[in-house]
């Protein structure tokens, strides 16, 4: 986790072998304060079930692919 303002590193969390980005932070077992905004990347999709202040890219599908909107503001948020 990183300070958006300060980019300074808040806390990190590793694994031997591969694990995935979402499993790791559960079972961390770190909590986020409501009032903090968690931006991720599409490797924590759930953690909206966690914590309800939170937002991530948009996925695309084959069925669904992504509109304008979507993708502007995917882009917005990996600038963030």
């Amino acid at each position: 986790m990183v300070d958006k303002k300060t980019r300074q590193v808040i806390c990190t969390d590793f694994s031997n072998g591969k694990k995935h980005d979402f499993r790791l932070f559960k079972k961390s077992k770190i909590l986020i304060h409501p009032k903090v905004k968690a931006i991720t990347d599409t490797g924590y999709q759930g953690i909206q079930k966690i914590h309800n202040n939170s937002e991530l890219p948009k996925k695309k599908s084959k069925k669904n692919p992504l509109t304008k909107n979507d993708k502007k503001n995917n882009l917005r948020l990996a600038g963030e």
